[in-house]
């Protein structure tokens, strides 16, 4: 069977899988399935050798023209898929944020399609997250029918979603809200037993976040309690000099869990492709470029370099 129908005959399995147990579904228990789109196997990039690149669908081109998941960058091994939710893509009936559409894409086909075209060249492939006010609290999700998720929960729904799509991981993006409590820590610790470095899957799925200083809870993300459950934390204040934002999280969490973002809007090609050449000693965790669609140029001058 050729790789296209391959992807299309598994995205039907799924969807009536999905549709079944819907119907079955209780008050209490997450949406589950026996149909699922199988992890890569393949292994994590080296450590220290991460390439991260954000596809954002309302992303502007600048002196390009719209660029889809498979052409916007020769050089992530990392990709990120980004705006929309992650249970859309799980559950194209139910759920529908309208975000996910641009020149390229107008059906969420599409996107899981390109999805698998990634992941078949060895490229991982996570999904954005955000976090939000609820997750303080002891109910951070209600699905669309109106049950309430407790963490535990919703957890296990998020992994289910990420296997149904056949994903790498999740990429949290945290400063929606938010406050750190124990709800929320209860929150972000349950997700590292789906995903990163203390979970069962640590050898294949990536689990990451990306937090800011000024952006609540982020600077909680400093306490190795939080972020010893994640691969590495990408800065996204882009708009903060390179060494210093840095220096905040490996000053707690040490180089090897740090990464700075980059995005045109604010880095200069120079000054980013200068920071990703810098290889401080233990290495850093890699280099992102945030909204890497804009520019392709741009994206691959920066993860090239490094």
């Amino acid at each position: 069977m050729k790789i296209q129908q391959f992807v299309v005959a598994l995205s039907m399995v799924s969807l009536v899988a999905l549709n079944a147990c819907k119907k079955n579904e209780s008050a209490l228990a997450p949406v589950s399935s026996k149909a699922t789109v199988e992890a890569n196997p393949r292994a994590l990039p080296a450590p220290g050798r991460n390439k991260v690149a954000y596809y954002t669908f309302d992303a502007a081109p600048v002196n390009q023209g719209y660029k889809s998941l498979v052409n916007f960058t020769d050089r992530a091994n990392i990709v990120i898929v980004f705006e929309g939710t992650l249970w859309e893509l799980a559950d194209t009936v139910n759920y529908n944020s309208g975000w996910m559409v641009n020149s390229i894409y107008n059906s969420k086909k599409q996107i899981l399609d390109d999805i698998q075209t990634l992941r078949a060249r060895g490229v991982k492939v996570l999904m954005n997250v955000d976090d939000a006010a609820s997750w303080s609290t002891s109910t951070p999700f209600t699905t669309y029918n109106g049950t309430s998720y407790t963490y535990t929960q919703f957890a296990s729904f998020i992994n289910n979603c990420v296997n149904k799509v056949g994903l790498d991981g999740i990429a949290l993006d945290v400063e929606h809200g938010a406050y750190d409590n124990s709800n929320y820590r209860n929150m972000i610790k349950e997700l590292g037993r789906y995903f990163g470095p203390l979970s069962s899957a640590s050898g294949s799925k990536i689990y990451t976040a990306a937090v800011y200083s000024g952006g609540e809870p982020g600077p909680s993300f400093r306490d190795p309690a939080l972020a010893n459950y994640m691969n590495f934390v990408m800065d996204m204040a882009y708009f903060s000099d390179n060494t210093s934002r840095f220096n905040y999280w490996a000053a707690t969490l040490g180089n090897a869990k740090v990464m700075d973002g980059m995005v045109h809007d604010y880095n200069s090609q120079a000054s980013a492709v200068s920071h990703a050449q810098w290889h401080p000693s233990p290495d850093k965790a890699g280099v992102m470029v945030y909204a890497a669609n804009a520019n392709k140029a741009y994206t691959d001058a920066i993860l090239g370099a490094f």
